[in-house]
């Protein structure tokens, strides 16, 4: 007789590939009109490609392909994305407690393909996941699916922009409405609070540092305060269960 699987043992490898369509379809225009720009300002389509591949980071790509075609050197143009794609940082101090029997093969091959919205769609999709190695399997189907799409439509985009005199205008914003909408759906009562926080905190530091390190400290400091406020929350939760505080 055959044992019934619970729906939370088939979420895996495929479940995470399933739930990665999302961003695919966000991800479809922006790549597309990367690979336009990139053979535009002198890069062949497979050139195009590879830089999806090995460096699959849309705004640091689009802003690489920039510099390059500028006549930056290659040391400014990786200073530049460094600073950048530093609060991947943040992103993986946050994801990294789903999984507290990594091992480095693992770790490796999960942060490669962090990006802002695979960590925003596997942040709301791994809560929802029983057990560490069905969490492994989950967010590398979502990892995969999200950088097989950028790569491919890449690559599409690449050949389009090589054989048509295509312009397009307007297209980078559709990788930011794509993370709004992600961000939004994993907004919750726990967690809104600190959201909120760091919208305040980036318009203040906005008007009081130049550049874009605001970004990153707004995030990274309200992002501290929640955790912290949760942290005092969940002791006081336990020392209730223990009766040592009295239910109000």
């Amino acid at each position: 007789m055959n044992q019934r699987v619970s729906p939370e043992e088939k979420k895996g490898l495929a479940y995470g590939l399933r739930q990665s369509l999302t961003i695919a379809i966000g991800y479809a225009p922006v790549a597309v009109t990367f690979g336009i720009l990139a053979t535009q300002f002198g890069l062949t389509f497979w050139e195009a490609g590879l830089m999806s591949f090995f460096v699959y980071a849309g705004a640091a790509q689009f802003i690489g392909i920039g510099m390059l075609h500028q006549g930056a050197t290659v040391g400014m143009i990786g200073l530049t994305t460094l600073i950048l794609n530093s609060r991947h940082l943040l992103m993986s101090l946050s994801i990294v407690p789903n999984f507290p029997n990594r091992t480095l093969p693992w770790s490796l091959g999960l942060a490669q393909g962090l990006t802002d919205e695979t960590f925003v769609l596997n942040t709301r999709v791994l809560k929802d996941v029983n057990e560490e190695k069905n969490r492994r399997r989950v967010m590398l189907g979502i990892n995969l699916g999200a950088f097989a799409s950028w790569v491919a439509f890449t690559i599409l985009g690449g050949v389009i922009g090589k054989w048509l005199p295509v312009q397009f205008s307007g297209f980078q914003f559709a990788l930011l409405a794509l993370f709004i909408i992600l961000t939004a759906a994993s907004l919750s009562k726990k967690n809104l609070m600190t959201y909120c926080l760091a919208a305040i905190l980036a318009i203040v530091f906005k008007l009081l540092i130049p550049g874009k390190i605001y970004l990153i400290l707004s995030v990274a400091l309200a992002a501290g305060i929640g955790a912290w406020w949760h942290r005092k929350a969940l002791s006081l939760q336990i020392e209730q269960q223990k009766g040592q505080i009295p239910k109000l």
